[in-house]
């Protein structure tokens, strides 16, 4: 059977797994059941690909566990956890998370959900002290989007420290989105280069920046006026029913 991890990487991943996994980590997919049929507008080119990814990469320990949504028909369940559109990876360790991945990691961003698994499971913040002191400021609700591509050396150290800020400090809410699966989202908040930060549509910046000048960002972002969310419809009706559900 094919595998999609290289003999190489099982290896790696089982030690590393072994030596660094400390308590239990679940990844919840929000994903879509076919059952071999496609619906018109509900399109999802790496759903099935996600999965199988995922199920190689939590089979490499009993400290992973994978869980499967569908996004269609339990609705209410991807509103619960904030999941917008499919592939949709929820990291957490006891059920609740605000760190979010879109897209199938694959490239470099493989590396983000392998860190991520191991913080999750250490419970050790890879924030600096100062950082850590300065979120713990953070009283009201934040949303930092990274948009990454798989090709893009620098997007892991962005998507890592804003996860991590979400580990850190239950007002935030951190989404790395892969923003060649999603040409919507990509149209709605004008990507143009990766990566690209946007936090509560107040403030965006393109680049990797350091982890301080990422926590001032943060902090500027608070006391700015909030902006209005791009249209998810309206941009959508210009690309074509194909796009509004998942993209």
């Amino acid at each position: 059977m094919t595998t999609l991890l290289s003999d190489k990487d099982t290896q790696a991943l089982k030690d590393r797994f072994k030596r660094e996994l400390k308590q239990d980590v679940t990844i919840r997919l929000f994903t879509q059941r076919t059952f071999g049929l496609t619906i018109p507008g509900r399109e999802c080119a790496y759903c099935e690909q996600t999965q199988k990814l995922l199920e190689e990469v939590t089979g490499l320990s009993n400290k992973l566990h994978l869980e499967i949504t569908d996004f269609y028909s339990e609705a209410e369940e991807a509103r619960k956890a904030g999941v917008e559109r499919i592939p949709a990876m929820v990291i957490s360790k006891n059920g609740e998370s605000n760190v979010r991945f879109y897209g199938i990691p694959l490239g470099y961003e493989f590396a983000t959900i392998i860190e991520d698994l191991v913080t999750v499971s250490r419970g050790v913040s890879p924030l600096s002290l100062d950082t850590r002191k300065k979120l713990k400021r953070v009283k009201e609700p934040v949303h930092i989007q990274v948009f990454v591509t798989p090709s893009c050396g620098y997007c892991p150290q962005m998507a890592r420290i804003a996860h991590a800020m979400a580990m850190e400090n239950k007002n935030i809410t951190a989404d790395v989105v892969e923003v060649q699966e999603f040409p919507t989202v990509a149209r709605m908040y004008m990507v143009s280069g990766v990566p690209k930060t946007v936090i509560n549509n107040r403030i965006q910046f393109v680049g990797a920046v350091l982890e301080a000048a990422f926590a001032d960002k943060v902090m500027e972002a608070l006391e700015q006026p909030d902006k209005e969310e791009p249209s998810t419809l309206a941009v959508a009706e210009e690309l074509g029913p194909a796009t509004k559900q998942t993209g």
